[in-house]
């Protein structure tokens, strides 16, 4: 991470931190509800260049799949030729495959992943407003963590949230979702 992004993801993190102790705010329950994370993307990744581990991300891919067809989990991997990124896109150096997940989905979502994900690392984020904290002080990594390329993320605080697939009526589209 350049010395310029350290310095942004600090002063957003203590600004938030700041922000969420400040002893004139009162903690209510739709508040909280409201602030809550509705929304995560899980990213495996693998070694592009490695025929073993592309094909072993190609394959828990599919095992995910099968298990999305038969109603396990309502959770949308992203449409990709192939299934996989072969190579670095956004922030993602090196190969991967991407998945929404909604709040209704999580806890299997982590579950599987937990015991599935083989020798590859997991990047779990949330999908908030501040997309710079969601992948360093929000992320959480299966595995080892892996470098990140955080120059993509311009704005600091985007105006709305990432609605990714509201036709599935779930987490920040949720017919009784309550937004901040």
């Amino acid at each position: 991470m350049s010395s310029t992004t350290t310095t942004q993801v600090a002063d957003l993190a203590a600004s938030t931190l700041s922000l969420s102790l400040s002893s004139e705010s009162t903690v209510t329950l739709s508040s909280t509800i409201a602030a809550e994370v509705k929304e995560y993307h899980f990213h495996l990744y693998f070694f592009q260049n490695n025929v073993k581990s592309r094909e072993s991300a190609v394959a828990i891919r599919n095992k995910l799949n099968e298990l999305i067809d038969q109603g396990y989990v309502t959770i949308v991997p992203q449409a990709v030729p192939g299934g996989v990124h072969t190579g670095p896109i956004g922030p993602h150096v090196i190969g991967s495959f991407e998945v929404w997940c909604p709040i209704e989905s999580f806890a299997r979502t982590f579950s599987w992943f937990t015991l599935n994900r083989g020798k590859h690392s997991v990047l779990v984020h949330p999908l908030t407003k501040e997309q710079l904290l969601d992948h360093t002080t929000r992320a959480i990594w299966m595995g080892q963590s892996l470098p990140l390329d955080f120059e993509i993320f311009k704005q600091d605080v985007l105006d709305h949230y990432p609605l990714e697939h509201p036709e599935y009526k779930l987490g920040y589209s949720a017919k009784d979702a309550i937004l901040a």
